[in-house]
């Protein structure tokens, strides 16, 4: 079994013990969660076998946690650029031209050496646009 279905199976079956455990509260803003939720990871090297420890261990032993969704977004979302803590993060940050939500695109605005954060779509519109037409650029 590759690793992204080990992934997805063990998410499926701790999800609802590590609901159950934090009894639907956030661990960040500590408010009830009523919409999305996620599994935050503090770390994915848990001697080799994160997707094959349960849930328990993990919770005991500060390696996963349970918050919603906006606190996931804040936590893994780069807003600053020169953020002095960027390395933590997941180099994820809104697209200034369609707002979408995407990995790599610091990377991309360095790289590609572009004045913006675009994610993909729009950078490929923006790369291959005809001369007449506006640059998002401007």
């Amino acid at each position: 079994m590759n690793l992204k279905l080990i992934k997805r199976e063990w998410h499926e079956n701790n999800k609802p013990f590590v609901f159950q455990y934090f009894k639907g509260i956030c661990q960040i803003c500590n408010k009830e969660i009523t919409d999305k939720w996620d599994i935050h990871h503090n770390s994915y090297h848990y001697h080799n076998r994160l997707y094959k420890t349960q849930a328990m261990e993990l919770i005991e032993n500060g390696i996963i946690t349970l918050v919603c969704r906006p606190c996931h977004d804040i936590i893994h979302t780069a807003k600053d650029i020169n953020n002095p803590n960027r390395s933590l993060l997941e180099n994820k940050a809104a697209c200034e031209f369609c707002g979408k939500l995407e990995r790599g695109i610091f990377d991309r605005k360095k790289t590609c050496d572009i004045d913006k954060l675009l994610c993909r779509k729009c950078f490929l519109k923006e790369k291959n646009r005809d001369e007449n037409q506006l640059s998002l650029f401007l």
